[in-house]
């Protein structure tokens, strides 16, 4: 296995809240029926493409593994592994072996050059696996040219071009939703506070929550800051002004080290206000510092894990990451997703697989759900079109420095809203 760039170097970067033609290969005759539903009877089928060989399907990723947060991005080649450990001991897909070959190691600031590394000189067929907390727009780029399947984690814009399947679809940092106005009247919250760094797409997601207030008016945005410096623990300032325009509810587009001060200095100046933390599903953090956030709320991209009676996708996800001996955490899950959909797209393609014909069949979903873990994604109108019809978010609220399950029904995961919703309309659950 090629791991690449594995020196520490000094950034000064952000993590972000809400991220040439292939080398040749072997061409080489499948063996009949792989498995786990997407296997195939068909026997000495040719492949000709970059990474399948005989026995095997290679891809490789590329995520931010030396970071300025010590984060673990890399932990979302666990997941797939973890996927692909399944697949493979249901007898793999048409015949082969799903195998990470490549894991790269982007730096933090070096994503286009690993990109390219990738496409060039690891002799890969899908790009698996990708976690880059900054400037994925040139190796974006970069991989929509080359036509590589794609899937990661999207916490940027980047993740709109065709052949590009991140874990939650497409965002639109910027824009307004319902969502937390929502949460804010169920609450009976009144005044917000808005928390962002100087990073275009923090500021971006501070401005998404300006225009949902503006939009959804159940509280008053009381203050408002997107000026503030990555790595900055001295929030002082910030917390006197919003304990003077009475804040009680604190929204933030930063990453864990931040709102942990923010948390800290709050409980300092008796700040009687409690967080919504988009970024946040952690179980280690949150055992280790859930006294500052207690009865906060953290928005979770895919079926949480606390969610009672367990869905069968969310028990095969736990059951195998504990067959491979790793613990689950949001990169890790993130894998796992990607993993699905890829697999998924290799079933829907057919035994004659190509790159393209993956891409073409994903791209034909309407209802990807990566095995249950995921609410609904419609890849039909996902890269151009990023509100779907019916949006829906996870939502689980800290209670003894644990995650609960929080306005949903026993055995529901999901507070769907319709596009059009207003403030009075009432939420759907599944």
């Amino acid at each position: 296995m090629r791991v690449r760039g594995t020196r520490r170097v000094i950034v000064v970067a952000c993590a972000l809240l809400l991220v040439a033609t292939a080398c040749g290969n072997e061409s080489s005759g499948s063996k009949s029926g792989g498995s786990d539903g997407g296997g195939s009877s068909d026997t000495n089928t040719t492949v000709n493409q970059p990474g399948v060989t005989a026995d095997t399907i290679n891809v490789g990723g590329v995520a931010s593994i030396t970071n300025p947060l010590n984060a673990p991005y890399g932990d979302i080649f666990k997941g797939v592994k973890a996927y692909f450990a399944k697949v493979n001991k249901a007898g793999g897909i048409y015949g082969r072996k799903l195998e990470v070959s490549s894991e790269r190691d982007d730096q933090t600031t070096q994503n286009l050059r690993e990109v390219q590394g990738l496409i060039s000189e690891d002799n890969v067929f899908a790009a698996l696996g990708m976690a880059t907390i900054f400037d994925f727009s040139g190796g974006s780029k970069a991989l929509e040219a080359n036509g590589m399947p794609t899937f990661g984690w999207n916490i940027n814009s980047d993740w709109n071009k065709q052949n590009l399947f991140g874990n939650s679809g497409a965002l639109c940092i910027g824009c307004e939703g319902i969502e937390l106005p929502w949460m804010a009247k169920q609450l009976d919250k009144k005044v917000i506070g808005v928390l962002a760094y100087s990073v275009d797409n923090s500021k971006d997601c501070a401005k998404g929550v300006q225009k949902s207030f503006d939009k959804f008016p159940s509280a008053k945005v009381g203050f408002y800051s997107d000026s503030l410096s990555f790595g900055d623990v001295d929030f002082s300032v910030e917390v006197s002004k919003m304990k003077e325009a009475g804040v009680d509810f604190i929204t933030t587009c930063m990453d864990t080290n931040g709102v942990l001060a923010v948390a800290k200095e709050a409980r300092k100046q008796k700040l009687n206000a409690i967080q919504y933390l988009p970024n946040g599903y952690d179980q280690a953090f949150m055992k280790a510092n859930g006294d500052f956030f207690e009865g906060s709320y953290v928005r979770v991209p895919f079926v949480p894990f606390e969610t009672n009676p367990k869905p069968k996708g969310l028990d095969e996800y736990l059951t195998w990451m504990e067959h491979e001996g790793d613990t689950p955490n949001e990169l890790t899950t993130y894998g796992w997703i990607n993993a699905a959909m890829f697999v998924q797209g290799l079933k829907a393609a057919g035994p004659n697989f190509t790159q393209q014909k993956v891409v073409d069949a994903i791209n034909k979903n309407t209802a990807d759900t990566a095995g249950g873990m995921i609410p609904p994604i419609d890849w039909t109108t996902q890269h151009t079109e990023t509100r779907p019809p019916v949006g829906c978010a996870a939502l689980v609220k800290v209670e003894k420095k644990k995650f609960v399950p929080a306005f949903v029904p026993k055995g529901k995961a999901y507070v769907c809203f319709p596009r059009d919703a207003t403030l009075s309309t009432k939420p759907t659950y599944k």
